[in-house]
């Protein structure tokens, strides 16, 4: 996951960092021997890279987690109420899709800057390709937890930081009960979209996860997170 690199961990830092490299290659390229061609490739290659992690990705999880909540609906339900067909996410203004290796084309370039005779520190701060040590060691995740408005109702989003692991197992309790299992995820935020029981009003919702590596979960739960859904 590149620590200890100049390439973030998280995904919100990564479209940071790649929109910082799009704006400054053009400028500070062709001095480190990067030619216009490879300038143009590298930022339909960032183009893609963003649009992928931060429009398509995020659309086909919720797509699938809505289908998921669908099927069991129609299969395991004993209400008559029917709810309407979940529709396919739609994109507009898709970016052109490159090549496999992104990334791998992205640090290449990064090394041949570094090795070029105009690089200096100056140029490396500038493009953002000084590598940053981060020795803090993150024992446990460190959730949040808000109530907000969704496509039918309201929701639980619970925001996480990888910090590098696979993803979290989430465990979830309700008005005090028992906690029980309630997702594994790879990507944030995770959305909580169950409907309250029938019969309450209101409930108090609680959240806690652990790291998730290797298909194996590990580590200490993490500090319980609460909310409180409906009226």
């Amino acid at each position: 996951m590149y620590t200890n690199s100049f390439f973030p961990i998280t995904q919100a830092d990564q479209v940071i960092w790649l929109s910082h490299y799009a704006l400054r290659l053009p400028v500070i390229g062709p001095t480190c021997g990067i030619s216009s061609e490879e300038i143009a490739g590298t930022l339909e290659d960032i183009n893609c890279h963003i649009w992928l992690m931060q429009t398509w990705h995020p659309a086909i999880q919720s797509d699938a987690k809505k289908a998921t909540s669908f099927k069991r609906h129609i299969i395991d339900d004993d209400t008559s109420d029917i709810e309407p067909y979940p529709l396919s996410s739609v994109f507009t203004d898709i970016p052109k899709i490159v090549t496999p290796g992104i990334k791998k084309r992205l640090l290449n370039q990064v090394a041949r800057i570094k090795t070029n005779s105009n690089y200096s520190e100056t140029i490396g701060h500038d493009l953002g390709i000084i590598a940053v040590t981060n020795n803090v060691e993150h024992l446990i995740p460190e959730p949040t937890a808000t109530v907000e408005q969704g496509s039918d109702g309201n929701r639980v989003r619970i925001d996480f930081n990888k910090y590098g692991h696979d993803g979290i197992i989430i465990e979830s309790r309700i008005n005090n009960g028992d906690w029980v299992f309630l997702a594994i995820d790879t990507v944030k935020p995770y959305y909580d979209e169950r409907p309250l029981a029938t019969g309450n009003s209101h409930e108090t919702r609680e959240y806690r996860m652990r790291w998730w590596d290797k298909s194996i979960a590990h580590g200490e739960w993490s500090a319980a997170v609460r909310v409180v859904l409906g009226s």
